[in-house]
C-alpha cells in the first residue's frame, strides 16, 4: 500500500483506520464465526456517506481487495478479508423512527437489537433476524428470516427504499419506481451491488405475543419433530414456530425445542396450540404472554469467535423420512464442552409464500421448510469433523430441495450461486451487476460475477 493511499484513508476518516499496530485491531477484527480469523491489512470505520464514498474510491484506485463488514455475523466470513480493507459500517447505525408513518429509517450498519428497541417503543416492529446481534443490511439483503414473517414476509420484503453506494462512489436511491431492476435485485441478492447504507423499513403494530419455547425430552424428538411439522403446514399468517434440535439446560440433555411466536388475538386458537403442544412429554415450559423485545432475545446470544459451520437445504416437506434422518443426524452429532452440533428447521408459510417468486431475486419462495446443520465449536482440530456431519443434515434434505445451496445467509461458502438463484434469475442478477459494478469491486460476497460464465 503506498504512502498516498494510507494519506487518502486517514484523510477520510480521520484517527478511525485500525491497522494491525492499533491497539483495537484484534477487538475491531473479530468476526462471529472464529473459522475466518482474517488479517485485513486496514479497516476503516465511516460515519457518514460523504466518508464512506471517499473510501471507496480511494480503495478502487489502489487496487484493494475489499470487504464490507454490517454486523459482521455472515458465516462465510465475507464481513472481512485477508490482507486487503475492511469497511466497516458499525458507525453507521442510527435508527430513527416515524410512529404515525410506521417508517422506520436505519443505517447500514446497525443491528436488530437497535432497531427492535427503537421501534417497539411505539409498539412497532418489522421481521428482524431472530438473533439479535445479526446486523440488519447483511439479513435484509439476503432475504431475511424471522418471527413475524407468516404474517409480515421476509424482511426484505418490508423495505421502502434503500440508499446505496456504488462502486463508482455514486449515492442513488433505489426503489421499485426509481430502479425497479436494481430494487428486484437487492431483495434476496443485496450483498453484490454496493453498500446499502440505510434502509426505509415498514414497521407494523405489535403488541403482546404469546410466545417463547418448549423443550421436550429425548424420548420425544421424533414426535417433537412431527408436531412442529403440523403446526406450521395449517397455521394462520399470526402463528410462526421454529424448531431446534439441541442441547438443552444446564445439563446439556438432547432434547427438540420449538420456539413459538403468535402474534394473534384469537384466544381460542391460541388455547388450541397450548393443548396441541402439550401433548408430549414436556421437559420445559417457557410459552408466556411477552413483548416481542422480549422474544426476540428469548434464543440468547452466542459470542462472536466461535468457529461455526453451516450447511442448509430449503426443502419441499418434511416427511417422515426426513424428520426420522434429523433426528439420527442430531444424536450422531457431538458435544464439544460448551459448544455443540444442532440441527435448526425454519417453517416458511403466510405471507412469505404469498409474493409471487419472480417479484424478487429470493429464490425460496415455494419452499415449505428450511433445515439447517448448525456445528459450533471451539478447537480448530475439529474442523473436519464438525463440517462433515454439518454437510450430512443437508445431505439429509437434499433429496426434498430444489434451491441450490440454500439460504444464502447461512451458507459456509459461495460457488454455487448460479444454481442457488436458478438460471433466469442468475442472468437478470449478472446484468444488474455488470451495469452497477462491472470490475467486481463488490465480491467479497455470495458472489454474482458481471462476466458469469454458464
Amino acid at each position: 500500500m503506498t504512502v498516498s493511499t494510507l494519506n487518502a484513508l486517514n484523510a477520510a476518516c480521520p484517527d478511525r483506520v485500525v491497522g494491525p499496530c492499533h491497539p483495537a485491531y484484534d477487538e475491531v477484527r473479530l468476526l462471529f464465526n472464529g473459522m475466518h480469523d482474517l488479517r485485513p491489512r486496514l479497516i476503516c470505520l465511516p460515519r457518514d456517506v460523504a466518508e464512506l464514498r471517499a473510501v471507496i474510491r480511494t480503495a478502487r484506485e489502489a487496487g484493494l481487495v475489499t470487504a464490507v463488514r454490517g454486523g459482521g455475523h455472515n458465516v462465510a466470513g465475507y464481513a472481512s478479508v485477508e490482507d486487503g480493507l475492511v469497511i466497516d459500517l458499525r458507525l453507521m447505525s442510527s435508527v430513527t423512527v416515524d410512529p404515525g408513518e410506521r417508517i422506520a429509517t436505519v443505517g447500514g450498519g446497525a443491528t436488530w437489537s437497535q432497531v427492535d428497541l427503537a421501534t417497539t417503543a411505539y409498539g412497532l416492529a418489522t421481521t428482524g433476524g431472530t438473533f439479535d446481534t445479526t446486523g440488519v443490511g447483511g439479513l435484509t439483503l439476503g432475504g431475511g428470516l424471522g418471527h413475524l414473517m407468516g404474517r409480515y414476509g421476509l424482511t426484505c420484503d418490508n423495505v421502502l427504499s434503500y440508499q446505496l453506494v456504488t462502486a463508482a462512489g455514486e449515492v442513488v436511491e433505489v426503489d421499485a419506481e426509481r430502479d425497479p431492476e436494481l430494487d428486484w435485485a437487492l431483495r434476496g441478492a443485496g450483498h453484490n451491488f454496493g453498500v446499502v447504507t440505510e434502509f426505509r423499513f415498514r414497521t407494523h403494530p405489535v403488541g403482546l405475543l404469546y410466545g417463547g419455547c418448549v423443550a421436550y425430552p429425548r424420548a420425544e424428538l421424533g414426535r417433537a419433530v412431527r408436531l412442529f411439522r403440523e403446526l406450521m403446514l395449517d397455521a394462520p399468517d399470526e402463528l410462526n414456530c421454529t424448531l431446534f434440535l439441541k442441547r438443552y439446560g444446564p445439563t446439556h440433555v438432547p432434547a427438540a425445542v420449538i420456539c413459538v411466536a403468535y402474534s394473534g388475538d384469537d384466544e381460542g386458537y391460541r388455547a388450541a396450540l397450548e393443548k396441541r403442544l402439550r401433548g408430549p412429554e414436556i421437559l420445559d415450559w417457557q410459552l408466556m404472554p411477552r413483548s416481542y423485545l422480549s422474544l426476540q432475545a428469548a434464543l440468547g446470544r452466542l459470542a462472536f469467535g466461535l468457529r461455526h459451520y453451516w450447511s442448509a437445504r430449503f426443502a419441499d416437506a418434511l416427511p417422515d423420512a426426513l424428520a426420522d434422518a434429523l433426528v439420527e443426524r442430531f444424536l450422531a452429532g457431538r458435544w464439544l464442552g460448551p459448544f455443540r452440533d444442532g440441527i435448526l428447521v425454519e417453517a416458511l408459510h403466510g405471507a412469505v409464500r404469498r409474493v409471487p417468486a419472480e417479484a424478487t431475486a429470493v429464490p425460496f419462495r415455494g419452499a415449505a421448510f428450511n433445515v439447517t446443520g448448525t456445528a459450533i465449536w471451539a478447537d480448530p482440530a475439529a474442523d473436519e469433523e464438525r463440517i462433515a456431519w454439518a454437510r450430512s443434515v443437508s445431505a439429509a434434505a437434499e433429496p426434498y430441495s430444489r434451491w441450490g445451496d440454500g439460504y444464502i445467509n447461512y451458507a459456509s461458502t459461495g460457488d454455487r450461486a448460479r444454481k442457488t438463484f436458478g438460471e433466469t434469475a442468475f442472468d437478470r442478477l449478472t446484468s444488474v451487476k455488470r451495469r452497477l459494478d462491472p470490475d467486481n469491486f463488490f465480491r467479497a460476497n455470495y458472489n454474482v460475477a458481471p462476466s458469469a460464465v454458464r
